[in-house]
């Protein structure tokens, strides 16, 4: 089988359907009887198996961007298909493959998150934000209908997507996202409490992350903390050290946007990763912690608990309760025995995540 895997976003790596796109051109070593090609239009143009979408300066700034996005992308992968014949179009932005899903009949296209579906009349706002994700929400409709098949990361988001758009569960694929199952690793599940303990947060949207609520959460906590924020941009460093003032003991670091391998040594040398999030579609950052053998401290929303096992991998609180996220860290820090078995459970369970999973059960779905 030829796949045609189209994503706007490539080689800077900031989410989790870049890294999984990332990933995907391993499918031509592992699998030689198929063959899958990207394009992009990230990219200089020079790796193997990768094209270049050319797109026209300044079209970011009109309205219909990702409209013309659709456009551009459409007519590029037909003209490739010429001297590459795919047999299947996999868009890894459902809303960008809208034109292809009319015109070709093996497109499928991928729904990453709640964020268009989630939208109602009944949070109307007057707002350029709320009428361009109105706007996403019905396009990302049609392509979840005339798509031949819709991908989805979680339980929790194919719930979300049949229910919101009307359309049959035979239709919408569950994929988990697959991380590196590392062989490298914290040495050590021991927490020193009389030394400063070192949490973990990663997430650009420091907010939905639920930053705020975890600097309420160590305020009260009889330790010296170090925090680590990754994600974020410079431009808010004052404001996230602001959030931890009422605890002078607490250090906090604002290391900005990090390249993936970065982030890990980062998980190796933490004590606890704490992404306290509001929502969640999956949550592979989660997932990395738990292969890097880091405990992990979060909440019960989305897709978490799928990776989390319902809480046997880790600990998840209600989001927004700080009082439940101080209660969590304390026993976390407190409780050695806890901590080492739980993070012996998330080494066995984030195996079920691993790429090589991922690549099996993708080109399943393509396939059946």
């Amino acid at each position: 089988m030829r796949i045609l895997f189209c994503t706007n976003v490539f080689e800077v790596v900031e989410n989790g359907p870049v890294k999984f796109a990332n990933l995907l051109l391993e499918i031509n070593r592992l699998y030689p009887q198929h063959e899958l090609h990207i394009l992009t239009e990230d990219t200089a143009g020079t790796l193997p198996y990768v094209h270049k979408a050319h797109m026209k300066k300044g079209w970011q700034k009109s309205p219909f961007s990702q409209f013309i996005r659709m456009v551009v992308y459409h007519r590029h992968a037909m003209r490739l298909r010429r001297e590459y014949p795919f047999d299947v179009l996999v868009y890894n932005n459902a809303l960008v493959g809208l034109l292809s899903a009319f015109f070709f009949k093996k497109t499928v296209g991928m729904i990453n998150d709640y964020n268009n579906c989630s939208v109602r009349l009944t949070s109307f706002q007057l707002s350029q934000g709320w009428i361009k994700r109105w706007v996403f929400k019905k396009a990302e409709h049609l392509t979840a209908l005339f798509s031949d098949k819709i991908i989805v990361n979680s339980t929790y988001l194919r719930e979300l997507v049949c229910k919101v758009y009307s359309i049959p569960n035979t239709k919408v694929h569950r994929l988990y996202k697959g991380v590196d199952v590392r062989t490298e690793k914290r040495t050590s599940t021991r927490i020193d409490s009389t030394q400063p303990i070192n949490i973990l947060f990663v997430k650009t949207d420091y907010q939905l992350g639920g930053l705020p609520i975890l600097a309420q959460a160590v305020k009260p906590l009889p330790f010296h903390f170090v925090v680590t924020v990754i994600g974020p941009t410079d431009s808010a460093q004052a404001t996230i050290k602001a959030m931890f003032n009422e605890k002078p003991d607490t250090k906090v670091r604002v290391l900005g946007k990090r390249t993936q391998e970065e982030v890990f040594q980062q998980m190796l040398a933490a004590d606890i990763f704490c992404v306290p999030s509001y929502r969640e579609a999956l949550g592979v950052a989660n997932l990395e912690a738990m292969a890097c053998g880091l405990p992990v401290v979060t909440t019960q929303v989305g897709g978490i608990p799928e990776v989390l096992d319902e809480g046997r991998c880790g600990w998840m609180v209600p989001p927004g309760d700080a009082v439940a996220l101080t209660a969590a860290l304390q026993q976390c820090i407190t409780n050695p025995e806890l901590r080492r078995e739980k993070v012996e459970a998330a080494e066995q369970r984030v195996r079920f995540f691993s790429k090589e999973a991922m690549f099996h059960t993708f080109l399943t779905i393509l396939t059946q």
